[in-house]
């Protein structure tokens, strides 16, 4: 039992490292530099290291109590820089998958439902060439893989998942997928669980790119890092993105049958018809306003 609980607590710490502790470190380093050397020395090293000479003779420093003070000032600071990045984190993802009801998002998503909507009579024209015809789907199929009407690539990528499960299936994911989740492998529940982790992973890093934009103001060459750290969560996040939402859809794919099964043993054998799903997402729905609901009234 203490060996497991000793295995549990180093997983914790490299995780809290990972997350806070060493980005916020960075973060923190690069901060410290924007104060000390400011705009003008930006890249004067001979000032840096004249700054932490004199911080290294410092009496507070060699004291024991005074180099633990600063030592929990340093992880404190780090710390608190890794929550601000993980809560900017999570109001990227908010801002990723917005809906596109309300202004500027609807100003995006029109924007991009009318260039989809383009690729699509294109692709659809029958003067066309063959030629002509593929780019045009691939141009469709990289603005979205379905009708686009989100205010962003990520919203849209996600959103088909929805609309495509419903198509092939009947199932409203939304419904379906906390008990599918229930009866899917562990290896399946690893699998997407590490998708999803990736998906914020990329969500906090544009967070650090915020982070070192703003310091910039004060900073110079925080912008080219920011510029660079930006790039890569974009680069990542459509990668997490397109990974998560294939894995979603496999498991639909592969184990829908079987949620089919357990919710009713009279289930056909065979793929979910779109007239069962319908169906079943009736029963997992239970709303009080739709015919055929356990609850409607």
């Amino acid at each position: 039992m203490i060996g497991f609980l000793g295995e549990i607590g180093q997983k914790l710490a490299d995780r809290w490292a990972a997350l806070l502790a060493i980005p916020g470190f960075l973060y923190l380093a690069a901060v410290t530099a924007a104060v000390v050397l400011g705009q003008r020395s930006a890249v004067n090293y001979p000032a840096a290291s004249k700054q932490i000479s004199a911080w290294a003779t410092s009496p507070a420093v060699k004291s024991a109590g005074g180099a633990v003070l600063i030592l929990a000032a340093v992880l404190a600071g780090s710390v608190l820089a890794g929550l601000a990045a993980v809560a900017g984190g999570r109001l990227v993802e908010v801002l990723w998958t917005l809906p596109g009801q309300h202004r500027p998002a609807r100003w995006l998503a029109d924007w991009r439902r009318k260039r989809s909507r383009e690729a699509k009579a294109d692709a659809d024209d029958d003067d066309a060439t063959p030629a002509e015809v593929r780019k045009a789907m691939a141009r469709a199929d990289r603005i979205c893989v379905v009708a686009a009407d989100c205010p962003t690539w990520i919203g849209d990528r996600l959103r088909a998942c929805y609309v495509r499960v419903d198509r092939a299936y009947g199932l409203d994911l939304t419904a379906a997928w906390p008990r599918l989740w229930l009866i899917v492998p562990d290896g399946v529940r690893a699998e997407l669980g590490a998708a999803r982790e990736a998906f914020s992973s990329a969500a906090r890093l544009t967070t650090w790119a915020a982070l070192y934009l703003v310091l910039g103001i004060w900073w110079w060459p925080a912008i080219p890092i920011a510029l660079s750290t930006g790039a890569t969560a974009i680069i990542k996040a459509r990668l997490a993105t397109t990974n998560l939402a294939d894995l979603v859809e496999a498991a639909v794919d592969l184990y829908s049958h079987d949620l089919a099964t357990a919710l009713d043993p009279n289930q056909a054998a065979g793929p979910v018809t779109p007239a069962a799903g319908r169906a079943l997402t009736t029963r997992m729905r239970k709303s009080r306003w739709e015919p055929g609901s356990p609850l409607f009234d």
